[in-house]
Formats: C-alpha cells, sequence, structure tokens
C-alpha cells in the first residue's frame, strides 16, 4: 500500500481510530453483516471525532487503492437468498434495518455516514449517480424514466424484473416516471417511500430527519416505512400541485399553499423569490455556492427580495441580492461577504 494507505492516515487521527475504521470497513463489507454490526458501526461513529475523522480517510484510502472492488460482495445472488436474510432485499436493509441506525446518529454525522455506506452496501446491486455544488444532471433510466439531479445530490438506482427502487440520499431530485403498472417505482429518503402511481414530482432532502415533497403531475403516495420513530405510520396520497412535509420524528404534514413553480424552478436554472427575507435568501443561494455567503457583523435587514434569478450565473444572482439588500459584495477569505455599505 503506497502514502494513501494506513500509515499515512495513521499519522492525522492515530493509529486505533484508523485500525477500527479500517475494520469496519471490511466487516460491512462481509457477506454475514447483521443489522447488529450497523447499530454497533452507528454507536462508533458517534462515540468521537476521531471516529468520524477516521471513518472518512478509510474509506478514502480503501476506495483510492481500489481495494473494494475486490473484497466480497455482501448482497447475494437470487439464488442463494434466503428468506429473512438481512442481504435479502437491499433497500429493505436501508429503509428499516438502517432506521435504528439513523436515529443512533447526530444529524452530522447521518449525513457524512449516508452516502459511504449507501456506495459500499449497493455499490454491486445498484448505481449512483451525483452531482456536486453548483452542478445539474440528467440521468435517463432503462425504463425511459428520467431523473434530474439538483445541486450536490445523490441518487442509487436499483431495477429490477419486478420493481424500480431508488434511494435518495441526499440533496434534490425531480422524477419523470415512465408507466409500468407492473414495475412499481419507489422513492425510499429516509423513513418514508414515495410510490409513483405514473407521475412526475420533486423531492428535496433537507437533512437525515427532513424532506419535502412536490408532485406536478399525476399522483404519489407517501407512506411511512416500517420501524419509523412514529407510533403510528401513516400513508397519504398526493394529487398534481400539493405538497407535504415528512419527518422521521414528526410523521406526515400537509404544506397547504406551495409554489410549485418555485419549489421547481431549479430544473430551468432558476431561483425564485418571493418576498425573501436576508437570510432566506442567502440560506438558498448558498446550496448552489462553492465559496458561501456569510453576513458581517451588524448586518440586518428588513427589506425583502422577489423576482426570478439564475442558479447557474451565481456572481450575477450574488450582486443582485446584495444590491436588493442594500448590501456589499467582497471576497472573504473562501466566502462571500455581505457587509453595511461604507458610510
Amino acid at each position: 500500500m503506497n502514502n494513501t494507505g494506513k500509515n499515512s492516515l495513521q499519522k492525522i487521527v492515530g493509529g486505533p481510530a484508523i485500525e477500527q475504521a479500517l475494520g469496519w470497513v471490511v466487516r460491512l463489507r462481509s457477506d454475514s453483516v447483521a443489522e447488529a454490526d450497523i447499530e454497533a458501526f452507528a454507536d462508533w461513529l458517534v462515540a468521537s471525532e476521531q471516529h468520524e475523522l477516521a471513518w472518512n480517510q478509510a474509506i478514502d484510502t480503501w476506495e483510492t487503492a481500489g481495494l473494494l472492488s475486490y473484497m466480497p460482495d455482501l448482497m447475494p445472488d437470487a439464488e442463494t437468498e434466503t428468506a429473512g436474510s438481512v442481504q435479502g432485499n437491499l433497500f429493505r436493509l436501508l429503509r428499516r434495518g438502517f432506521a435504528s441506525f439513523w436515529r443512533s446518529l447526530t444529524t452530522v454525522s447521518a449525513s457524512v455516514a449516508a452516502i459511504t455506506l449507501a456506495v459500499l452496501i449497493f455499490q454491486d446491486n445498484g448505481q449512483v449517480y451525483s452531482t456536486v455544488t453548483g452542478e445539474y444532471q440528467q440521468v435517463v433510466l432503462d425504463d425511459g424514466s428520467l431523473i434530474e439531479l439538483n445541486t450536490n445530490s445523490s441518487v442509487i438506482v436499483a431495477l429490477s424484473d419486478s420493481l424500480r427502487e431508488i434511494e435518495l440520499v441526499r440533496g434534490e431530485a425531480f422524477f419523470t416516471v415512465a408507466p409500468n403498472k407492473n414495475k412499481p417505482f419507489i422513492v425510499h429518503v429516509g423513513g418514508a417511500d414515495v410510490q409513483a402511481l405514473g407521475t412526475a414530482f420533486n423531492i428535496y432532502r433537507q437533512g437525515a430527519d427532513l424532506a419535502r415533497v412536490h408532485v406536478t403531475e399525476g399522483v404519489v403516495r407517501v407512506s411511512e416505512a416500517e420501524g419509523s420513530s412514529v407510533s403510528a405510520p401513516e400513508s397519504r396520497m398526493l394529487l398534481a400541485d400539493q405538497a407535504l412535509e415528512y419527518s422521521e420524528t414528526r410523521g406526515i404534514a400537509d404544506l397547504p399553499g406551495q409554489n410549485i413553480q418555485q419549489a421547481t424552478a431549479w430544473r430551468e436554472g432558476q431561483i425564485i423569490f418571493d418576498g425573501a427575507s436576508l437570510d432566506e435568501a442567502t440560506t438558498l443561494v448558498n446550496r448552489y455556492l462553492e465559496h458561501k455567503i456569510v453576513l458581517g457583523d451588524g448586518v440586518q435587514s428588513a427589506h425583502k427580495i422577489s423576482g426570478v434569478f439564475s442558479s447557474r450565473e451565481r456572481e450575477t444572482t450574488l450582486l443582485a441580492v446584495a444590491q436588493a439588500f442594500d448590501l456589499e459584495l467582497s471576497r472573504q477569505d473562501n466566502n462571500w461577504l455581505l457587509s453595511k455599505p461604507n458610510p
């Protein structure tokens, strides 16, 4: 192993944490991993900041060395699948087996671990599609369905003879579903399942515990998965121009009066503000920026901003936001600073 291997990692966060992290990589990729292993890993990950750093570095090391492809496959062939096996259904593992895993993690740790765990478990059975900050991508599936990915988003797609399953790991995606009554189209997001009934819809996963669903065409069913933390899992039907919010701790809640055009404007490279405050505007624009907006000392504004701006011509939008709030825009270190004008 070269300088990107175990020895160099030990210099960064210390030998014991790296040894444990590398051990977890192997353990989670074994053909006998159980739900108890997943829960034990979750406990280990959140026990120390060093563990989280070690885990991220261990994943980078194994992937860089190309060793993951030579490790045993977690998922068995269909011929060897056994009833009740943790490996029996890849998305059931993420949706149900990981339910206690997500609840065990802090929000930060859950978001850090989500994509790495998902890739490790599903890399041989599902195709991963991802975007970086500021990127937009279209993915045409073999069945003709279209997935559009917004900034900093990731999905895992698994198509079989009887089912079309997608895991929204992070970020936001718009789904235009090709009709096929014999092959349900289901998107898993946290502890909820969104099933398309010949439709087009948007899902924005705002964190490990929160997601919003907007329907533009047809009908979808949003169901809380078994094993969710709510006492009585429920199911809700959504029609075109309707929206709801799902939280693993609070359940499903309607979002009346939502502007569907505003929620899906990113597909056209647009950001629509409708009376947005300074905090709301900067939070939304920051989703598309590698270098984030920070507010200078004492910056407050009673102004509101409305209009259509570009999520792709980002510097133009930054200048427009600064002008709308009567603030000055400048570079400070690796960020954009909004500050009060000099008198």
